[in-house]
């Protein structure tokens, strides 16, 4: 029997103090209330049979390899390995076999040598209550290009109309429950003090990319595409924005692709073949749901598995009053508590059904059972894998059906007609219809929709008349036969299924570069990682989710590359962005956390301190409590073992600004301080023009320290025309993005910040350190002001100890064609500065890892960590270079994957960085982003029956 909840936490706990024990102190006399804490270490060398039975790993400390099936794991006389049992997505741990079948928790030490038997067994766990949760997943302020109708039709020289408060107070009217903000390729509403609600819950969104346009929901900052490439397919670039979106663990939405992702016949254009799209919007009010629909079906008979979305595409109040609002139509998604990460894993999980959502609007939910046990747990947007020729049975609840029909479509879609097509009654309670299928030999799939005449909706008709490309021969559709609600597809097929098109992502052509497993469950995601190294220890810390958590884990590697198990560090769903720092045994975590809800978010600062070497912990301490957002912290540990804190916070009526703190030996958190306040024009506008306001943000801080203190670098938009806006009323177009640069400050030396960059780019991700020659070295990634299809450099600046002044800022490792993120520095063991970013020169198309170091007088060539998988948000320390990484997912697509590891020492894949061999190409017609509102809309898709890829 698999140990109860209390059973395992104390036998884990226990087994964690006595791993630390061994692991970090080494001179621990081993006693502990672990099973196997006082087996002897083995004289001979130790081969183990290692066999997992169901969904999990199980990975060796010291590392050998992490084994998903059947494995043998050897090791060397002497060496007395400790196995971690890690249970996927969905599942549990449920207890070991064989040499370690006495143990009670996760964590086994196997006794003896030779040649041993384990089994590791996990077992799924029962899916938790959920319920509906409804949004509109593309909407826009002011803060777009195009956001309001006065801009756009007077070349954006007029007064905006649509600020944010306006919409949240709608959507909140109008019954929202979750709501992202989706300006067209910025993320500067989200330091907009509007964007509060006490009433909905806010999630971080944007309209993302040139061509094709995306929403993504859950990113941390403004999603950059990459400049295509000649020579290399539309798909590239797109696949490049998709896998940056899901390093963050954000949602990708395919938007109005009737638009984006055909050619004027209908076919899909190579940009279609990009894989891991989580949605695709069948049903954007502005354009033509028929046709979206045709290229879902297109999709889905191509191999692709996603979600439908709806969308109203708002921008335009002057609609609102005719029914045109925001939420219609809406999208709801399954969810099992109103929270960010629930909504964001339930949306990329395509758990999602849309609907017209006036004041008559049905709606439909599909549910399955494919084993005959009468239980239908198979819901709209997932697959499940039976043979084909599997007997089974669709139910569709609808709500509110009088006067619809219900229509069930299977695999290939309309072009074949409903499987069933039925009159509903609108009974009181709901209609209710099951329907027996068969699945089919190929991989397959089943969706339902609601139709009824238009006049049901007139509201709703009139909207789609004015905003959409409706010719008359649509018009007539909508009359006769409109949409009201559909759901997305329940996938049936023997096996998982990978896409078939032309122009699809290359092989994985990564190699073995001995990273260490560190953290993360297989099909989870865990990412945003930081590091530091304490006299030869390696601490860890890194952002776990769940289904409805995200959460903050610590652990660490001794000297002597044993790993300790992972240890939670709150209790807390909603920690994120850990920050660590280790000095003399001291070990310092940071991360901002919303004890209190998310409706309104209201992030805080945490910290835990340890100081014994990470064995134990002391209680969680609140750094500063405020009515806004309290963000990103970042730390450094001083000589005297006191912590600097700096974060990014914003409260109402005012900017986001940096602050700076410090907590002592003895844990007194001294008063915070505004460091970046000083020198700003701040303006609450006029309420007669929405981007009027000015508040220039202050964002992304870094610290370092030295004997005479802080260093603190941030990025800063206070020299911006029209700081936060894409232009202004009267002048028109501004910035897009905008003319960031990075601010450095020595609080209580500087009387004011010193800033780098230039004007005409966006400087943006500082990282700071101060090497063992005292040199201050600032980097950041720079971009022109471009709002897509621009690629991104790494720039660096020193100070040299008795200089005034920063050098000139230098290209590190730069190649045109390659676009370079998040620079993170560090110190070698000879105090030297490293270096790491992650940049897409690949030739497989990944973003991987890139290292440079600092000969004394310039940053090196730099060189490729060419490891398998996507790598990301590398960071330097010490000899370590800690990242995270997607190498053990098993799929390009629904399998979200991504772990973090560790490199000890030089990689043995590195290679010199070379420039990609293809030229930098002007952006072809299919990436081009001509005005939103002035483009030509390509016709309906034909039906399509099996694969149609060109």
């Amino acid at each position: 029997m698999p140990p109860t909840p209390e059973q395992a936490g104390k036998a884990s706990a226990a087994a964690t103090s006595v791993l630390l024990c061994a692991a970090l102190l080494a001179g621990c006399d081993g006693s502990g209330e672990g099973s196997r804490g006082s087996a002897p270490t083995p004289a001979d060398p130790l081969s183990l049979q290692l066999t997992v039975e169901g969904d999990g790993q199980v990975s060796s400390s010291p590392r050998t390899r992490d084994c998903f099936g059947a494995c043998t794991l050897d090791f060397a006389a002497g060496t007395r390995p400790t196995l971690l049992a890690v249970p996927a997505r969905g599942g549990r741990f449920a207890g070991w076999g064989g040499a370690c079948a006495d143990e009670t928790t996760s964590v086994c030490t196997p006794a003896g040598s030779g040649s041993l038997r384990v089994t590791a067994r996990f077992e799924p766990v029962p899916a938790e209550a959920a319920d509906w949760y409804e949004g509109d997943l593309h909407t826009h302020s002011d803060h777009s290009s195009d956001g309001s109708l006065p801009r756009q039709t007077f070349d954006d020289r007029a007064p905006g109309n649509m600020p944010i408060t306006d919409i949240l107070r709608l959507a909140g009217n109008l019954g929202a429950d979750f709501l992202p903000i989706t300006d067209h390729r910025t993320y500067d509403q989200h330091y907009d003090p509007q964007w509060t609600s006490d009433t909905v819950l806010l999630i971080p969104g944007e309209e993302a990319n040139g061509r094709p346009h995306a929403t993504v929901h859950g990113a941390v900052d403004m999603i950059d595409q990459n400049a295509a490439l000649e020579g290399a397919p539309g798909s590239r670039v797109v696949q490049e924005s998709i896998w940056l979106a899901h390093s963050q663990g954000a949602v990708w939405v395919s938007a109005h692709p009737d638009r984006d992702s055909v050619d004027s016949d209908g076919d899909p254009l190579s940009r279609a073949d990009a894989v891991g799209v989580d949605l695709v919007e069948i049903w954007n009010r502005a354009e033509n749901p028929e046709a979206e629909i045709d290229y879902a079906e297109n999709r889905w008979n191509a191999g692709w598995r996603f979600g439908v979305a709806g969308a109203s595409d708002n921008h335009f109040k002057e609609l609102w009053a005719l029914g045109g609002t925001p939420l219609r139509p809406a999208t709801a998604t399954l969810a099992p508590v109103l929270n960010e990460r629930a909504v964001l894993d339930s949306l990329r999980s395509g758990s999602t059904i849309v609907y017209s959502n006036g004041p008559t609007t049905p709606r439909v939910k599909l549910e399955a059972d494919f084993d005959g046990d009468g239980v239908f747990e198979a819901v709209a947007g997932q697959e499940r894998l039976v043979p084909g020729g599997t007997a089974g049975r669709l139910r569709a609840r609808v709500e509110g059906g009088l006067g619809s029909r219900l229509l069930i479509f299977a695999a290939p879609g309309r072009s074949a007609g409903p499987i069933a097509s039925i009159a509903l009654a609108g009974a009181p309670g709901g209609d209710e219809h099951e329907i027996e299928v068969v699945t089919p030999e190929d991989p397959g799939w089943y969706r339902a929709e609601l139709r009824s005449i238009g006049l049901a909706e007139p509201a709703s008709l009139l909207t789609g008349v004015l905003l959409g490309p409706y010719n008359l021969e649509n018009l007539f559709q909508e009359l006769l036969a409109q949409l009201r609600a559909a759901t997305s597809p329940i996938f049936v097929s023997a096996a998982p299924v990978a896409p078939v098109g032309d122009f699809l992502p290359p092989a994985d052509a990564g190699q073995d570069d001995g990273a260490e497993y560190a953290l993360g469950a297989p099909g989870e995601f865990a990412g945003f990682p930081d590091a530091a190294v304490d006299a030869g220890v390696l601490h860890v810390v890194g952002e776990v989710h769940d289904a409805q958590a995200t959460r903050v884990q610590y652990l660490a590697r001794s000297a002597d590359g044993r790993w300790l198990p992972p240890l939670t560090l709150s209790d807390s769903n909603s920690a994120r962005f850990p920050k660590v720092a280790a000095r003399d045994g001291r070990i310092v975590v940071a991360w901002q956390d919303e004890r209190a809800g998310q409706i309104p978010r209201r992030p805080a600062v945490w910290l835990r301190v340890s100081d014994d070497g990470g064995l134990s912990f002391g209680p969680e301490i609140a750094v500063r409590g405020t009515e806004g957002r309290a963000m990103h912290p970042e730390l450094a540990l001083a000589a005297d073992g006191a912590a600097h804190l700096v974060w990014q916070e914003i409260t109402a009526g005012a900017p986001f600004d940096v602050w700076y703190t410090t907590l002592d030996a003895d844990g007194v958190v001294a008063e915070a301080v505004n460091l970046s306040r000083a020198g700003k024009d701040i303006d609450p506008g006029s309420p007669l023009d929405a981007r009027s306001a000015r508040y220039p943000a202050s964002v992304w801080p870094a610290i370092a320290l030295d004997a005479a203190g802080p260093v603190v670098a941030w990025q800063d938009n206070r020299f911006d025309l029209d700081p936060l806006w894409t232009g202004g009323a009267g002048y028109g177009e501004g910035t897009s993005p905008d003319d960031w640069q990075i601010a450095v400050l020595r609080p209580g030396l500087d009387a004011a910040p010193v800033f780098l960059g230039d004007s005409d780019a966006a400087d943006r991700h500082p990282d700071v350190i101060i090497d063992g020659a005292g040199r201050t070295h600032v980097v950041w990634d720079s971009k022109a002001l471009l709002a897509a299809g621009a690629n991104l450099r790494i720039l660096a600046a020193v100070r040299a100890p008795t200089a005034a002044d920063f050098s000139s800022a230098q290209a590190v490792a730069e190649t045109p064609a390659a676009s370079a993120r998040r620079p993170r520095l560090g110190l070698d063991g000879q105090g030297s500065a490293r270096l790491n970013w992650f940049d897409s020169r690949s030739a497989d198309w990944r973003w991987r890892v890139m290292h440079a170091a600092y000969d004394g007088a310039q940053w090196g060539a730099g060189s490729l960590l060419d490891g398998p998988g996507v790598n990301t948000w590398p960071v330097p320390a010490g000899p370590f270079t800690v990242f995270a990484s997607t190498r053990h997912a098993q799929r390009l697509q629904r399998d979200r994957t991504q772990q973090v590891f560790a490199i000890a020492g030089a990689s043995p894949v590195a290679r010199a960085a070379t420039p990609l061999t293809r030229r930098l190409a002007p952006m072809p017609p299919e990436h081009a982003d001509p005005d939103d509102c002035a483009h030509p809309i390509p016709g309906p898709i034909p039906a399509t029956s099996g694969v149609h890829t060109r």
